[in-house]
C-alpha cells in the first residue's frame, strides 16, 4: 500500500532537512512558503513510480495538498521532496505548486547543479514515469 505524506508531515520533514543542512554546512537556512510556477522548478529525481503517481493524481483530485520541499540556490529552485506531487499537479493542469522553500543565508558548496546537469534534468518534463 502506498502511503502519502500528510501536509503536517511535509512541514516536519522540511524542518528536519533544514536542521540537517544547517549541520552539514554550518550556516543558518531560512524557511518560507510560496506558490511557485512549474517552469522555475528543477527536479533532482529523474524517475517516478507510475503506481505512486496514479495514487497521488487521484488524491489531489480529492483535495490532497501536501506542499513540495525546495532548495533555493543561486536563483534556482530545486525540488528536494515531492516530485510525484509536483508532477501530478502539473499534469492535472495546475499552474503552480505550494512549496516550502529552504534558502541558505549565504553561498553553500553544493553539488546539486552538477547532479541535475549530469542527469539532464531541467524541468518536470524531463522526468520519466516507470512501471514496476
Amino acid at each position: 500500500m502506498i502511503r502519502l505524506i500528510t501536509r503536517e508531515e511535509a512541514f516536519k520533514r522540511a524542518e528536519r532537512i533544514k536542521k540537517e543542512n544547517e549541520a552539514i554546512y554550518g550556516i543558518q537556512f531560512k524557511i518560507y512558503q510560496k506558490y511557485l510556477p512549474f517552469d522555475i522548478l528543477t527536479p533532482t529525481q529523474w524517475e517516478l513510480s507510475e503506481k505512486k503517481l496514479l495514487v497521488v493524481l487521484q488524491e489531489i483530485v480529492h483535495g490532497y495538498d501536501a506542499p513540495v520541499i525546495v532548495l533555493e540556490h543561486r536563483g534556482k529552485y530545486y525540488i528536494l521532496d515531492g516530485h510525484h506531487r509536483a508532477y501530478a499537479r502539473k499534469k492535472l493542469g495546475f499552474s503552480q505548486v505550494e512549496a516550502i522553500i529552504l534558502k541558505p543565508t549565504r553561498e553553500i558548496p553544493t553539488k546539486i547543479e552538477e547532479s541535475v546537469k549530469k542527469a539532464k534534468l531541467e524541468s518536470l518534463d524531463d522526468i520519466v514515469v516507470v512501471r514496476e
